[in-house]
């Protein structure tokens, strides 16, 4: 498999950018990309720093880098683009184009995608960001009542990115519960789930995937074992069936 390198930088918190680079990247599976995500890049030194980043990148892998960004500030962008990457500006793309159909120059203003056009939308969201972090991991287990959905899998399965996505994007009050080693040699789930049946939906993954996440931080472990991962996703996907969970 090609190995390629890949920036995504942004002015603000990158959301919009990083959904699209991955999006666009995923559409070449034979290539194995290696991404890095830079946020609040809005200045030029923070700029320059990153172009001596991006250029050491380029050293050592003889490639040029894909760069993604969504950067408003002029400098800021002329600065980026001096690296030794390849540049996906994704408003330079579709900005001046648009002022020209328009009639009207773009506010060029950071962060106007983000705006609070909808005090009580936005709102909703922050709630939802904070119940998906109060009941992360397991936690909070008396605040169920008040989930709209309580993902649960093994660990390392995704639960928590899945549950801030959903509640940032959404607004959906998500909670998270991990399915133990006790847990998933048990032939039901734990009653506290069962109580709020209706709620639960299952994340499930390819064992040798869990198996990478697993060994980036616990390698040589039992716990990110081929043998391990292969059989807590079997157990968990057969709990979900007994149990009649989506998952």
């Amino acid at each position: 498999m090609n190995n390629r390198h890949a920036f995504i930088i942004s002015d603000r918190t990158g959301i919009t950018v990083e959904a699209l680079a991955s999006s666009l990247m995923s559409q070449f599976p034979s290539i194995d990309f290696k991404s890095e995500t830079f946020m609040f890049i809005d200045s030029v030194d923070k700029a320059v720093k990153l172009v001596d980043k991006i250029n050491v990148i380029y050293e050592l892998m003889a490639e040029r880098p894909l760069v993604y960004m969504t950067v408003v500030n002029d400098d800021v962008r002329d600065t980026l683009m001096q690296a030794n990457g390849v540049f996906y500006d994704l408003f330079g793309t579709f900005i001046e184009p648009m002022e020209r159909v328009l009639g009207v120059k773009s506010s060029h203003k950071v962060g106007k995608s983000h705006g609070v056009s909808d005090i009580k939308e936005y709102t909703s969201r922050i709630s939802a960001m904070q119940f998906a972090l109060t009941t992360d991991d397991g936690m909070a287990l008396g605040h169920y009542h008040d989930a709209d959905v309580i993902v649960i899998g093994i660990s390392r399965s995704g639960k928590t990115p899945t549950s801030v996505y959903l509640s940032l994007h959404y607004s959906l009050f998500v909670a998270n519960y991990p399915l133990t080693s006790d847990e998933l040699k048990a032939k039901t789930l734990p009653q506290v789930l069962l109580d709020h049946k209706d709620k639960l939906f299952g994340l499930t993954i390819d064992p040798m995937r869990l198996l990478q996440i697993r060994q980036e931080r616990y390698k040589g472990e039992s716990y990110s074992s081929i043998k391990t991962c292969q059989m807590e996703v079997a157990q968990a996907e057969a709990q979900f069936r007994a149990a009649k969970i989506p998952f």
